[in-house]
């Protein structure tokens, strides 16, 4: 049933991606009886995520996301993977574990004031390698900068490049550093949607990596609102929470009604994680599919982790929950619905493009 709902869910993410103008206005759809319409109940439940997540807003939308989802059922398409891709992926990244020479043991949560206690020991010199790197974007989703950050963007991969968890990411992918490139800062922004954070609207979108958090919750640039979800597992935060991407400047202050990552890791884990996963997706069907789950122990933490792939690149890489976690079905869905990213519609209607121009 599991592999079934998350089939489903990636039909309709496809169908976001690629089927409606997020400029249609439209008020008040009657949401119950569009819902009626849907047949099978695992659909039904994704449309409704959707809507509640605000990624689907009028009748048009709904409609034009229904027809294609059901198309690419029918094709067979290659959104979703299957559970025999995510089993193959999860079986290429079990060499990842404890292989993050730059993880950071000892966080604890605040979750007063800060999310977390202030650190006394000092980072590792790779953070502050991306936190510069990540200064170089323009946080506005769609801003063509990759090719403008392109000496930015060697120097921080010739940080990393020797790193044991890149090193064996290209290994067991037969791989090397150009690809990483590729599949991190090519059409998707993989690595500035997930590392540096993006603003969409007045909303965050991506912003995966901890340390970044740490860094603008201590700028005072990002807030924690309310309480933290699974706060007994330290591994990982999830919850909400605001971003100021340019402190004092004229952007407004963002809001992330869910969202979360694991906690001590690298970002060069999650770099070799995102490269081991799309990788091995291309070897197991030619183009990677546009979303695809498997299960990975990083730092001694194991947790499902959510693939969005853009452009045949990476476009989005985050935890959903945890080994042992009593999540249903329907919360893992809405984990990755808070997160799904109509953000690619916006670039490709009007509004900029993810690619390199």
């Amino acid at each position: 049933m599991k592999t079934m709902t998350r089939s489903l869910t990636a039909l309709v993410m496809a169908a976001l991606f690629l089927g409606f103008s997020p400029t249609w206005a439209e008020e008040s759809p009657d949401w119950a009886a569009l819902l009626a319409s849907v047949d099978e109940p695992g659909l039904r439940q994704t449309f409704q995520n959707s809507i509640s997540a605000g990624l689907i807003g009028n009748a048009h939308e709904f409609q034009v996301a229904l027809s294609r989802a059901r198309a690419q059922r029918q094709r067979g398409g290659n959104q979703g993977g299957g559970s025999g891709l995510s089993a193959a992926i999860s079986k290429a990244c079990a060499g990842l574990n404890k292989l993050d020479r730059d993880a950071t043991q000892g966080m604890r949560f605040d979750g007063k004031q800060h999310l977390f206690m202030t650190f006394s020991g000092e980072f590792p010199r790779s953070y502050q390698a991306a936190i510069k790197l990540a200064a170089c974007f323009d946080p506005k989703v769609g801003t063509p900068e990759l090719k403008k950050n392109s000496k930015e963007i060697n120097e921080y991969l010739s940080v990393i490049e020797n790193d044991p968890i890149i090193q064996h990411a290209l290994k067991v992918t037969n791989t090397t550093m150009d690809d990483l490139k590729e599949n991190w800062f090519g059409a998707g922004a993989g690595f500035e949607h997930v590392i540096c954070g993006e603003m969409k609207s007045t909303s965050v979108s991506g912003y995966h990596w901890w340390y970044k958090f740490y860094s603008d919750d201590l700028a005072g640039r990002a807030k924690i609102q309310g309480s933290i979800d699974h706060a007994s597992d330290t591994g990982i935060y999830t919850g909400r929470f605001t971003w100021d991407p340019d402190g004092n400047g004229p952007l407004p202050v963002l809001k992330k009604n869910k969202g979360g990552f694991t906690i001590g890791n690298s970002a060069q884990a999650l770099l070799a994680l995102g490269h081991i996963a799309i990788e091995t997706a291309r070897r197991n069907g030619g183009n990677a599919p546009s979303a695809v789950q498997f299960d990975a122990n990083i730092n001694g933490h194991a947790y499902t982790w959510q693939l969005y792939t853009f452009g045949n690149t990476i476009r989005s890489l985050y935890p959903i929950c945890g080994s042992g976690d009593t999540a249903s079905d329907n919360e893992s869905l809405n984990a990755e619905y808070y997160d799904l990213e109509d953000d690619c519609l916006r670039g490709l209607y009007g509004e900029g493009s993810l690619s390199v121009h």
